[in-house]
C-alpha cells in the first residue's frame, strides 16, 4: 500500500482526463480552491455573524425594557380616511409574531374596480410593514427597494384610475 504524503494529497485528482478541481471553479472568479475555499469561509463567517445578531436583537427585545422596540410593530401600520376616524386597512405584527392584516368591512370589495385598489393598498402596505420589521430585527440589511414598490403601486394605481374612467365614460 502506498504512503500519501502531504504534497500528493494536496494535489488535484485526476479521473481520466478531467480535472476536478478545475471544473469546480470553473465559471467563478477563482483560479484556486484556496481562493474559493476562504470566500466560502468569509461568506459563511458573515452570514453567522449577521444572524446572531438577530437572535440576540430577538431576545433582547422580549425583554420588558425592550419591548418598546416590537411595541411599535404590535400597533402596526394603518390606512384611514381623512375624514373618517375608522380604519380602512391595518397591518401589525401578533403576540405570536404572526402578520394580521384588517380589513375595514366598509371597504370590502363590492365591485372588481374596488377589489383591485384594496389589492394595491394591501400589497403596498404588507411589503413596506414586513421589510420594515425585518430591517429592524435586522435579518434584512440589504437597502429596501422602496422606489421599485412605490412605482408598482403607481403604476397599479394608474391601472386602477384608467379602469374606472372608461367604465364612467361607457
Amino acid at each position: 500500500m502506498r504512503k500519501t504524503n502531504k504534497k500528493s494529497a494536496a494535489e488535484p485528482v485526476n479521473i481520466g482526463a478531467r480535472n476536478i478541481t478545475k471544473a469546480k471553479l470553473k465559471g467563478t472568479p477563482f483560479t484556486s480552491a484556496e481562493d474559493l475555499k476562504a470566500a466560502q469561509s468569509a461568506i459563511l463567517s458573515e452570514t453567522w455573524k449577521k444572524l446572531e445578531k438577530a437572535r440576540a436583537k430577538r431576545e433582547l427585545t422580549k425583554r420588558d425594557e425592550f419591548k418598546f422596540y416590537v411595541d411599535t410593530f404590535r400597533k402596526g401600520l394603518h390606512c384611514k380616511y381623512v375624514d373618517n376616524a375608522n380604519n380602512i386597512v391595518g397591518i401589525a405584527l401578533d403576540d405570536d409574531d404572526v402578520i394580521k392584516i384588517s380589513i375595514s368591512e366598509q371597504v370590502l370589495p363590492r365591485k372588481n374596480s374596488d377589489q383591485e385598489l384594496l389589492g394595491v393598498l394591501i400589497q403596498s402596505m404588507s411589503a413596506t410593514f414586513l421589510q420594515s420589521y425585518l430591517k429592524a430585527m435586522d435579518i434584512l440589511e440589504e437597502p429596501l427597494e422602496t422606489e421599485e414598490h412605490v412605482r408598482l403601486a403607481k403604476q397599479q394605481c394608474e391601472k386602477y384610475k384608467s379602469k374606472t374612467h372608461e367604465r364612467m365614460t361607457d
